[in-house]
């Protein structure tokens, strides 16, 4: 596939519009820097809750833990729950049992199939400091979590141990129903050894995982050593295989190891990784386009957002960061609008930087989890930009200081900007407060922002956790997905539909598959399905089928399912779940005496019609084969040789 990168420069423009997001209230008990976050409904209950991990403002907010001789200390960092209560009409703050320390990367999705949200968590803490802990966190349904190790396994087979990357992000890599990981960084072991942990983990169940493409973000001799790294799995040319891109600080010690640009070394680097399909042994195939070299940047310490900005159809990518190795105008930090378009030839990027509000303007939120975020705000169907940060020349005219801004889209374009509450070292979130749609901006961080902080009001400066109100009406929930269908051909499964003759077109889309006899989820998804709740999310964020409007899943295992999808609009809500017809895989779940999920098989047995065992399977006629699971259950078939 030949990529093509095109450059367009446009008319600048951009003039300041009259704020209409004030401060509603601040929270400083629970307040932080240096934040991953995720918004999630923790006890499904319907509501979007929080959780958020980073470094405390005051002392006695941090965790409790317990040292190297068992002396218990109260250390600088937290990590806290934000649980909506209906009765009080307010949110419930809690200590999250575990803790996760500064930036973790939370992949939310129903991991184990039983309906209800979980998810896995990476970040820059070591597993040894402060107990930090990461890998699966369970839902049981009422809030409460568990954690499950991950196995990490190479080609050979062998664990790879320990395994602690600081990003993650979640994508069906290979095309098989099952959602895969991608993760990156590189951490120091116990015994000093510098791991890398950049790679593509295939979901093989039970919590197992196959690292694959561990050769991709490698430059010189050596895998790319990233810190303050960002990292975002989407589907940047809708043809159904999740892609990726990554950003961050090279911290490889020799130059021969980082990237080369216009002969200069970049201690920075920007990766969109292309995914070209699975090969006959089911590993992608991914590759590098190459964007960091046009029209875009080396970035680090920045961010990025993929979602369909002009309502083409295609995805567009927005990036920026820090660059200085990469500046050509002196420019510390540099934002970007690349539209998206595919053809023949593949997909390709324009730069139409230029004639936003943004262009040019040092923004700096100085995090590497969530600092911007893409949603529509104003209810008109279209994603508009949030950017806080630290500015050294405000968009206003005022003096430097830290600051938010909104970016309304117009058509596509964001000429204008408000200045609204803002910050750096931040995050940002939004709560629904209990109304499902609604998009309340907020962001934990750090701020000296005169325009809504003074230290001589209740409204203070310095780390806090700031709630706005939303001034405008939300959009009106999207409708279902139309005219689904289902096509099986031996293993493997075609699943199609058509948007809504409502939707827009920037639109993405979730989906489920689950076992028809069992309830059990082959394909889970962070939505409620079925019942009075039905397709309302349990997650901020896209559809994992984003935008394609078909699926070629490949190597389902035999049984009987059912499975619908929902539309997902820019203001991240998604409809009620349209349901398609009923397919059977293979022999079905008629001979199958318990469903198992997706476990692993750890032996075989084979028995004769009268129920008598066999030592190895007949070459012909028929038998009963018994497969015993890892997780203690059995299926059993009958299979005709």
């Amino acid at each position: 596939m030949k990529t093509i990168l095109t450059l367009a420069l446009c008319v600048a423009g951009g003039l300041s519009a009259s704020a209409a997001i004030t401060v509603d209230r601040q929270d400083l008990q629970h307040a932080l820097i240096y934040p991953g976050l995720a918004e999630i409904d923790l006890n499904c209950d319907g509501h979007l809750d929080l959780i958020y991990s980073g470094e405390v403002r005051e002392a006695t907010s941090g965790r409790v833990v317990e040292d190297a001789e068992g002396n218990e200390v109260q250390i600088n960092f937290n990590t806290f729950t934000m649980i909506w209560n209906p009765a009080t009409g307010s949110y419930d703050f809690a200590e999250f049992p575990y803790y996760f320390g500064n930036k973790p990367y939370f992949a939310v999705y129903d991991w184990n199939g039983d309906g209800y949200t979980d998810f896995f968590c990476a970040g820059e803490a070591s597993m040894s400091q402060s107990e930090a802990r990461f890998g699966f966190f369970i839902n049981d349904g009422k809030g409460n979590f568990s954690r499950q190790e991950i196995t990490v396994v190479n080609e050979d087979g062998d664990v790879i141990e320990p395994f602690d990357p600081k990003c993650a992000d979640l994508g069906d890599f290979n095309s098989d129903g099952l959602m895969d990981l991608v993760v990156v960084g590189w951490k120091n072991d116990a015994n000093g050894e510098r791991r890398n942990y950049n790679m593509v983990l295939l979901n093989q169940g039970d919590y197992k995982f196959l690292a694959t493409n561990t050769e991709l973000l490698i430059y010189g001799d050596n895998g790319y050593e990233f810190a303050l790294s960002l990292l975002s799995a989407t589907d940047l040319n809708n043809d159904v295989y999740a892609d990726f891109l990554v950003q961050g600080k090279i911290d490889n010690a020799s130059d021969s190891d980082k990237p080369v640009k216009d002969g200069k070394v970049m201690a920075r680097t920007f990766v969109a990784a292309l995914n070209l399909g699975a090969e006959a042994d089911g590993e992608t195939i991914l590759y590098d386009l190459g964007l960091a070299e046009s029209p875009a940047h080396h970035y680090g310490h920045g961010g990025i957002l993929v979602a369909d900005f002009n309502n083409d159809g295609v995805p567009d990518i927005f990036v920026g960061g820090e660059s200085p190795d990469d500046a050509s105008n002196g420019w510390a930090y540099n934002w970007q609008l690349l539209q998206g378009k595919i053809t023949s030839d593949g997909v390709t990027y324009t730069d139409v930087t230029s004639s936003q509000a943004f262009s040019g303007k040092d923004i700096r939120p100085l995090n590497d989890n969530s600092p911007v975020r893409a949603i529509d705000y104003n209810g008109d169907g279209l994603y508009d930009l949030f950017i806080p940060g630290w500015c050294e020349t405000m968009l206003d005219g005022t003096d430097n200081t830290q600051a938010g801004w909104f970016f309304p889209n117009n058509g596509g374009q964001f000429p204008t900007y408000e200045r609204i509450p803002g910050s750096s070292e931040c995050g940002v979130f939004f709560t629904e407060d209990g109304v499902s749609g609604t998009r309340n901006y907020g962001f934990l961080g750090q701020s000296w922002d005169g325009n809504y902080f003074s230290d001589d009001t209740d409204v203070v400066t310095g780390r806090m956790l700031l709630f706005t109100k939303n001034p405008y009406e939300k959009a009106a929930r999207p409708d279902a997905p139309e005219n689904l269908a289902v096509e099986v051909n031996d293993h493997d499964v075609t699943l199609s539909w058509e948007p809504a003759a409502s939707s827009q077109s920037n639109v993405t889309y979730e989906y489920y598959i689950r076992h028809a006899a069992s309830g059990k989820y082959y394909h889970g998804v962070p939505a409620f399905v079925d019942g009075d709740k039905d397709g309302v999310r349990t997650t901020l964020a896209q559809g994992r089928a984003f935008m394609a409007r078909n699926l070629n899943l490949v190597g389902l295992p035999d049984g009987d399912y059912e499975w619908g999808v929902q539309t997902v609009n820019a203001g991240l809500e998604g409809s009620i779940f349209a349901k398609g017809e009923k397919f059977t895989v293979g022999e079905g779940d008629a001979a199958v005496e318990m469903i198992s999920g997706t476990a692993n098989v750890v032996e075989t047995q084979y028995y004769d019609l009268m129920g008598r065992r066999l030592n190895v399977a007949p070459e012909n006629g028929i038998v009963i084969v018994k497969n015993i699971l890892s997780n203690g259950t059995a299926k059993v078939q009958k299979r005709i040789l």
